[in-house]
C-alpha cells in the first residue's frame, strides 16, 4: 500500500520534472529503469483526511485536490498526471504516472512481490517496457531488465525508491538501499553515462532523521563522483524532525541549480489558491495551508 504522504509527492514531482526535461532532448521515447515497481495502482495506507502532524500530507493533498478540479492553465505537471491517472481513488506508481506524459516508455521495472509483479506485467503486456519479479540487484546486471542496452539511443531515467538507507548493515538483498550497494550501482550507471545519452538518476529516502539524511548525502555524493555525474539534492519536512530527501544525478543534460526545488515547490502557489478559495480568507504563507487543510478535515470528520 502507498504511504499517501509527501514522500510520495516528492518522488513523483521529481520524476515527472526529470521526464519532462528529458523530453526536450527527445520527445518520442524515454528509457526507464524503475527498481521498486509497486503495483500499477495501490490503495492509500491512510485516508487522506486522517489527521497527521506537520506537513506530512499537505503537498500531496493539495495536488490531489487540484487534480479533482477542471484543468487549469499552467498547472503543475504532477496535478495533470494525477488527474489522468485518477489518483484520488488509488495511488499510481511511477510508471503509471510517466505513462500519462504520452511518450513511449522502454526499459524495465523490477518488483519482488509476486502479486504486484503480476499486475505490473499485465499493465505493460505487449509494450517495450519489460518487467521482472526479482530484486533490482540482479536486474541491473547483464541480461536484466534494468541493464543499460548496448545501443541506447534515447534519453534515460533510472529511479530508486527504497524503504530507507542503511550504512552499517551487512549484505542483505532487501528493500533498503545499503552502503554496500554502491559498487553495483556504479558499475550499472557508468554504462548509462557512457552511452552519452542525456539521462538522470533519481533516488529517494523518506522519513529519515538528520544522521541518516547525512549518511545518504555522503552516499549520493560518492556515487556522483565515481560515475562522473552532476548532483542536486533537496529535502522537505516530514514529521517529528524527520525529512524526505531526493537526490538527482544527471549526465549529458543541463538543468538549473534550483531544478529540484522548483519541481517540488511549484505546487505551493496553486495550493495556496485552493486553500484561500476553500477558507474564503487571505493567507500569505505556505505554513498556513497545512492549518487550513487540518481545520477542513476536522470539520469534515465531525459531520
Amino acid at each position: 500500500m502507498a504511504k499517501g504522504d509527501d514522500g510520495n509527492f516528492l518522488q513523483h514531482s521529481v520524476e515527472l520534472a526529470a521526464a519532462n526535461r528529458l523530453a526536450a532532448e527527445n520527445p518520442s521515447a524515454l528509457h526507464v529503469a524503475i527498481t521498486h515497481g509497486m503495483a500499477p495502482l495501490e490503495p492509500f495506507e491512510h485516508k487522506l483526511n486522517d489527521k497527521a502532524p506537520g506537513l506530512s500530507r499537505c503537498r500531496l493533498k493539495a495536488a490531489l485536490r487540484l487534480a479533482g478540479k477542471p484543468p487549469q492553465e499552467g498547472e503543475p505537471s504532477i496535478v495533470t498526471a494525477y488527474r489522468c491517472a485518477d489518483a484520488a481513488r488509488r495511488y499510481p506508481n511511477s510508471a503509471a504516472l510517466l505513462r500519462t506524459l504520452g511518450r513511449e516508455l522502454v526499459g524495465g521495472i523490477s518488483e519482488t512481490c509476486p502479486l504486484k509483479h503480476k499486475q505490473l506485467a499485465a499493465a505493460w503486456a505487449g509494450s517495450p517496457l519489460n518487467t521482472a519479479n526479482a530484486s533490482w540487484r540482479c536486474q541491473v546486471q547483464p541480461g536484466g531488465v534494468l541493464e543499460c542496452p548496448e545501443q541506447l539511443d534515447v534519453p534515460w531515467l533510472f529511479t530508486m525508491d527504497p524503504m530507507t538507507y542503511r550504512k552499517d548493515q551487512p549484505f542483505r538483498d532487501d528493500a533498503n538501499l545499503h552502503r554496500h550497494d554502491i559498487e553495483l550501482l556504479c558499475d550499472s550507471l557508468r554504462r548509462y553515462v557512457d552511452s552519452a545519452q542525456p539521462g538522470m538518476v533519481a533516488l529517494f529516502v523518506c522519513g529519515v532523521q538528520q544522521k541518516r539524511a547525512c549518511q545518504f548525502q555522503d552516499f549520493v555524493e560518492e556515487l556522483s563522483s565515481r560515475t562522473r555525474m552532476c548532483l542536486q539534492t533537496h529535502s522537505i519536512a516530514h514529521r517529528g524532525g524527520s525529512k524526505n530527501v531526493a537526490a538527482l544525478l544527471y549526465s549529458s543534460v543541463d538543468i538549473p541549480d534550483d531544478f529540484l526545488q522548483d519541481a517540488v515547490e511549484v505546487i505551493e502557489d496553486f495550493a495556496l489558491v485552493v486553500a484561500m478559495e476553500s477558507a474564503e480568507e487571505g493567507y500569505s504563507s505556505w505554513e498556513t495551508i497545512s492549518q487550513i487543510f487540518r481545520s477542513q478535515d476536522e470539520s469534515n470528520s465531525s459531520q
